[in-house]
């Protein structure tokens, strides 16, 4: 299918339109999608605006990318962490124009690497960064501690007790 909507840089005036779509599209409740919020929008936006893009449809935003650097300790890595897509507008190439303009601004920004890290389960996202030319490097597992409560239960106080003696 075509795109039917146009990629524009993204400003401080999509911010709201952009926190909507993300809170319709992402999981919140799971993580990596728990840590979507505003302050994850302002800090791509004020860290590498060039690299932060819409896709508008008769001049309402239908998604988006974030983007920036530098990805942790690498100055120079870029890390494309958010595409969002309203449903009604998926399949149409609109996440791949997004990802394609934040690519070529990262790069044109100096990025000598370019990652995205996604959920194992995100099949959707795997394909299309796929698609961009990105290859998997690593699998990442998250680790969860227990409650203060279960470290505190006393079968839990007795077991550790024992086991470290």
């Amino acid at each position: 299918m075509t795109s039917i909507a146009e990629i524009h840089p993204m400003t401080s005036g999509h911010v709201p339109e952009v926190l909507e779509i993300g809170n319709r599209v992402f999981d919140i409740s799971e993580f990596p999608y728990s840590t979507w919020s505003l302050s994850a929008i302002a800090r791509h936006l004020d860290q590498q605006p060039e690299a932060c893009h819409v896709a508008l449809f008769e001049g309402a935003p239908v998604g988006f990318v974030l983007a920036s650097m530098p990805f942790l300790n690498n100055q120079t890595w870029g890390h494309i962490e958010w595409i969002g897509i309203l449903p009604a507008f998926q399949g149409r190439a609109l996440a791949t124009k997004l990802g394609d303009a934040s690519i070529r601004a990262l790069y044109n920004a100096g990025a000598t690497r370019i990652v995205a890290d996604i959920a194992t389960s995100n099949r959707q996202s795997k394909l299309l960064a796929r698609s961009l030319g990105f290859t998997e490097l690593t699998t990442v597992s998250l680790f969860s501690a227990p409650t203060l409560e279960w470290i505190k239960t006393p079968e839990r106080t007795t077991e550790t007790v024992a086991s470290e003696a």
